[in-house]
């Protein structure tokens, strides 16, 4: 009820928003196409005035939608340290309880509808004056709850267009469900067993069982959250919708900045092109460059305000990931090694060559596929802490031990997974795995099946199918629909 409510506000106010914006590039289109005698200082003047207007309005619904977010997301997790500031100064303050119900998937359907009045505001298309349509683009109902994020001139075409029953659209569709339900409930929910068992216990599960939970916490996300992706868009293009891909193999990735363009790739879009460019092309950043390249020199000084745009989208990923300080730390720690090697990749390369490093072989981009991963994990290992006390004790029981024996003493099969139940699990990420190398190598594996025999293609569905049937968690407590990120 509450997604309900929050849901058709922000369409209603988004659209009215959207039509006054377009209102503004129509005027500003006529005045100009009627007016022949415009000099090009006059000219820049009237186009100044409309942004103003359209400014205004943008910024308006920027401040409701977000600071509507800010208070549901955010008060909660902040009241507790700020009444404490207070009751500092003030023995007698009593801070109130804010306790709000998140309504699911609030953050994609505001960033959607967010760059929907952004990019009106560029002039990139014209507004949609159906409501009953501007409604559809923004809860199509797959992509509400955990995205992807889609842009009004890549979706709308589609989802205003006529459709009609397409047998292989319909078994392409169902195929890629499948595929996402055995990355969820095979793989995702069993890790979640297992990780929950070591990070709800760091003082018991000390040294490489943090350090080797932390590694595969990010499987876990990764079959939780790409999988539940691939049920939304295998339901969207059964009705004729492509939605857009929203990971390539991240784990494939050779360097940080690479992981992220793999990585919830229309979130990281979303922030490159509303925060990251803006931010770069703005008044004070190219004021900024200026400065610096007279101090640093040309090569250095124009990298700074790339850096510091980065460091700032990176922070902003983070916090809106979760408002405790460890999120915020991540983000820094994301942000500036990103930085660092963006500043030092001359050097860098200049290194391999003296050292004659091949950079084309197999060893030298297996090395950086490792590195990456080590690299992305390090912040893993206190994701669940929430303050620094907690993250303190987290990485002080990820290398106060050195315990290598617990490989080879069976103590993984007592954290929640039994021999059987750990053994189907690691042969379920080899079979993604593999799948994903050949993805990786431009394979498009349902159109692969699609050439095999009659026989073997129904052996793999029935495989697929009884896999989720049988090894998939069900059961008391179980929550069909709880992946991860339906509450950002």
């Amino acid at each position: 009820m509450e997604l309900a409510i929050f849901l058709l506000c922000t369409t209603v106010i988004v659209f009215v928003a959207g039509r006054r914006i377009g209102k503004c590039n129509q005027e500003y289109r006529d005045r100009i196409k009627c007016t022949t005698d415009f000099s090009k200082g006059k000219k820049k003047r009237l186009k100044e005035s409309y942004n103003k207007r359209k400014k205004r309005i943008v910024v308006l619904m920027l401040l409701i939608n977000f600071g509507i977010l800010f208070v549901l997301k955010y008060l909660p997790v902040l009241a507790k340290p700020i009444g404490e500031l207070i009751s500092y100064m003030r023995p007698d303050f009593e801070m109130p309880v804010f306790q709000f119900l998140l309504p699911l998937g609030i953050s994609f359907y505001t960033f959607q509808a967010m760059g929907y009045l952004i990019d009106l505001y560029r002039d990139k298309f014209k507004p949609e004056e159906n409501l009953a349509k501007f409604a559809l683009f923004l809860s199509f109902f797959p992509q509400i709850i955990q995205g992807p994020i889609s842009r009004y001139d890549e979706l709308a075409k589609q989802l205003y267009a006529p459709h009609k029953f397409d047998y292989r659209r319909v078994k392409y569709g169902l195929q890629l469900m499948l595929w996402g339900y055995f990355k969820k409930m095979v793989i995702g929910d069993h890790l979640a067993i297992l990780t929950g068992c070591v990070f709800g216990n760091p003082e018991q599960y000390q040294g490489l069982y943090l350090i080797c939970t932390a590694m595969l916490s990010w499987v876990e996300l990764y079959v939780d959250f790409s999988g539940g992706i691939d049920v939304t868009r295998g339901v969207a293009e059964i009705f004729g919708i492509f939605l857009p891909e929203n990971f390539r193999r991240p784990f494939f990735a050779g360097s940080l900045s690479e992981f992220w363009r793999r990585w919830h790739i229309t979130l990281n879009n979303w922030w490159r092109d509303y925060i990251f460019y803006p931010l770069t092309l703005s008044k004070a950043f190219v004021n900024l460059g200026k400065r610096c390249r007279k101090r640093f020199g040309s090569d250095v000084g124009k990298k700074i305000p790339a850096m510091l745009a980065l460091l700032v989208v990176r922070v902003i990923n983070s916090v809106w990931h979760g408002a405790y300080i460890i999120y915020f730390v991540g983000g820094l720690y994301h942000g500036i090694l990103i930085a660092l090697a963006f500043l030092l990749e001359p050097q860098f390369a200049m290194l391999t060559k003296r050292l004659k490093v091949n950079t084309q072989c197999l060893s030298w981009k297996v090395f950086r596929i490792v590195r990456t991963f080590i690299l992305i994990s390090i912040p893993r290992l206190f994701y669940t802490a929430r303050s620094w006390s907690d993250m303190v004790l987290y990485i002080r029981s990820a290398f106060c031990k050195f315990n290598p024996w617990i490989f080879f003493d069976e103590s993984w099969y007592r954290l929640g997974l039994d021999r059987k139940t750990f053994q189907m699990v690691m042969v379920s990420m080899l079979v993604v795995f593999v799948v994903s190398i050949f993805q990786e190598k431009g394979y498009c594996i349902r159109e692969k099946l699609e050439e095999q025999d009659l026989v073997f293609r129904w052996m793999i569905y029935l495989a697929g199918v009884l896999a989720v049937f049988f090894f998939g968690v069900y059961g008391l407590g179980y929550d069909a629909s709880g992946f991860q990120y339906m509450q950002f």
